[in-house]
C-alpha cells in the first residue's frame, strides 16, 4: 500500500467514525455466551445530512476522486477499520459496508479481556475496554476519561479530524446538549444539528442462552426475554461529563 493511499484510508476511518455519530442512529449490542466470551456488534447509519457533509469534506481533501466518490463507507474502509480494531482481546473481527452510509461491525470479545475489564485492569483493546463481565453479569461502561483516552492515543492527523466535530467529551469543555447542538448548527448547518438532536444510540445487553435477566441497572431500559436495551440520546454521549454504565445480571 503506498503512503498516500494508506494515509487516506486511516484518515477516512477517523473522519467516518466522527460523523457516523451524527447519523440517524446506531446500535451497540453485546451478547454473553456460555463459554465466557461475548458477541459484540455495532451498527452505524450516518444519515443524509452527515453523509453529504462527509462527501463534501472528502471531496475537498481528495479532489482527484480518491475519496470514494462520495460514499461514506466503502468495503476497503470497512476492512481497514476491522484490521485496526483487531487485537489480543478479540477474534473474528469483521466489518461490512452495507451501503454507502451504513456500516456493520462484528467481533467476539475473549473471556480474559472481559474479566480484566471487570477487575479494573487494561483489557487490551478498544472494543473490550467498553465491556465488563464476571460470568454472572455484564455491563457497558463509557466515561469521559475513556473517550478522551481514545482521543489522546490517536496521532496528530487523526486528532485533527476529530477536532472538526468539537465534541465537548473530547475537548473537555463544559457544555449542555442544547448548547452543543447550537454550536454544530453554526458550523455545519441546521440539518446536521437536527439529526444529532434527534439521534439515539441503542445499547443492548443479552444474557447467555437459557438464562433469564435477574436484574438491570437502568429502570429506563426495555426488557425482552434475555435482552435489555437502553436508548441513550446522542447529545448525552457527546457532552458526557460522568460515567455512563448500563448492566444486567442473570
Amino acid at each position: 500500500m503506498d503512503m498516500r493511499k494508506g494515509k487516506f484510508i486511516y484518515a477516512t476511518i477517523y473522519l467516518t467514525l466522527l460523523f457516523a455519530l451524527s447519523g440517524c442512529g446506531g446500535r451497540l449490542s453485546v451478547g454473553a455466551r456460555d463459554d465466557g466470551r461475548a458477541d459484540f456488534s455495532l451498527f452505524m447509519d450516518t444519515g443524509k445530512a452527515a453523509s453529504r457533509a462527509i462527501a463534501s469534506i472528502m471531496a475537498s481533501l481528495y479532489p482527484s476522486g480518491s475519496g470514494g466518490q462520495g460514499a461514506v463507507f466503502t468495503q476497503e474502509r470497512a476492512d481497514a477499520l476491522a484490521k485496526g480494531l483487531s487485537g489480543k482481546d478479540v477474534q473474528d473481527v469483521s466489518a461490512e459496508a452495507l451501503s454507502p452510509s451504513v456500516l456493520s461491525l462484528k467481533a467476539t470479545v475473549l473471556e480474559e479481556a472481559l474479566r480484566a475489564a471487570g477487575n479494573g485492569k487494561d483489557a487490551g483493546g478498544a472494543l473490550s475496554s467498553l465491556v465488563r463481565s464476571d460470568g454472572n453479569s455484564m455491563s457497558i461502561s463509557i466515561t469521559p476519561e475513556s473517550m478522551l483516552g481514545i482521543y489522546d492515543s490517536l496521532d496528530g492527523d487523526a486528532r485533527g479530524y476529530m477536532d472538526l466535530f468539537m465534541a465537548p467529551v473530547f475537548t473537555g469543555d463544559q457544555m449542555s446538549g442544547e448548547e452543543y447542538a447550537v454550536l454544530v448548527a453554526s458550523v455545519y448547518g441546521k440539518d446536521i444539528a437536527d439529526e444529532i438532536s434527534g439521534a439515539v444510540i441503542d445499547l443492548s445487553l443479552s444474557a447467555p442462552k437459557g438464562k433469564k435477566i435477574a436484574s438491570c441497572s437502568s429502570p429506563e431500559a426495555t426488557l425482552s426475554g434475555r435482552k435489555a436495551t437502553l436508548s441513550v440520546p446522542l447529545l448525552k454521549l457527546l457532552t458526557l461529563d460522568e460515567e455512563l454504565t448500563f448492566g444486567i445480571s442473570w
